[in-house]
């Protein structure tokens, strides 16, 4: 397998451009998302005017950034085509979109019409030469492997990829990941890597959810078989970006970065095993 390691700094936009590189290079990974939001390093607006300094700044510091979590909206780029274009000229090879919702209480016409989006994005992205990129994720419109098959089936794969996300997934979406994997093919091109915990109050034992509940912990306290991920990446030689996303002890980054690096280590090591199984 050939794996990008990343992270998707959500809580770290406190730091500086310096700072985040020093973090990647203490916790153990290759390389950071570039995240297009505002309050972060490269806003919507300034977008032309920050990207290039992130990138150079991550350039100097040794980090190679491939992968963009943008947002945007299909709608948005038909309408203009220069955020493609930006982060086509500074080096940015895939990015992932924004997600489709279920619109008036109808998945099935909301389907048909996020398809149709995809077919009109897909040549846009060979345009500018950069890889579109749906997440999978619980509470939208695509929250398992099967229903992005079928979103993306038949479209370039070089231009419309999908991220899997165990631990979202865990949420809704569950499936077995060797089927997933063998699934989604040449169109798995990312993977996130968070987990999650069921919790339960027993003081809501008796409502209709039975006090349960799920929190974001590390890879090594969750519910997600990482030896299944691997084994499942390893089947189709998976080669693609790992996307950590730390959300757990938002609030107290010292100990985020300490549960990140042992759950970086975690999954490096399971991975090296997994690779050398016959």
């Amino acid at each position: 397998m050939q794996i990008r390691w990343s992270i998707f700094p959500k809580f770290y936009q406190h730091l500086g451009l310096a700072e985040l590189a020093a973090l990647v290079r203490e916790v153990g990974l290759d390389t950071t998302n570039l995240v297009i939001r505002d309050g972060y390093w490269v806003s919507r607006a300034g977008l032309a005017r920050d990207l290039p300094l992130f990138m150079a700044a991550m350039r100097d510091a040794g980090l190679e950034v491939r992968f963009a979590t943008a947002g945007f909206t299909p709608e948005e780029l038909f309408a203009d085509e220069t955020p493609l274009a930006l982060l086509a000229e500074n080096g940015i090879t895939e990015y992932r979109m924004s997600y489709f919702s279920e619109e008036n209480n109808d998945p099935r016409a909301s389907f048909a019409a996020a398809r149709q989006k995809l077919e009109r994005l897909a040549p846009l992205c060979e345009k500018h030469r950069i890889r579109c990129v749906y997440q999978i994720h619980h509470g939208t419109l695509i929250p398992s492997a099967s229903a992005a098959y079928l979103l993306v089936q038949g479209l370039p794969a070089q231009w419309i990829g999908v991220e899997l996300d165990p631990g979202n997934q865990s949420f809704e979406g569950y499936e077995n990941w060797g089927r997933s994997a063998r699934l989604l093919g040449e169109y798995l091109v990312a993977v996130g890597i968070k987990d999650s915990a069921l919790v339960r109050d027993p003081a809501k034992a008796n409502e209709p959810g039975k006090g349960w509940t799920r929190s974001w912990v590390p890879l090594d306290e969750g519910v997600t078989n990482w030896y299944d991920v691997a084994r499942a990446l390893k089947s189709i030689n998976f080669s693609g970006t790992f996307v950590y996303m730390p959300f757990y002890d938002e609030k107290d980054p010292s100990q985020m970065t300490q549960k990140l690096k042992r759950e970086v280590a975690y999954l490096r090591s399971i991975i090296k095993e997994v690779e050398a199984e016959e």
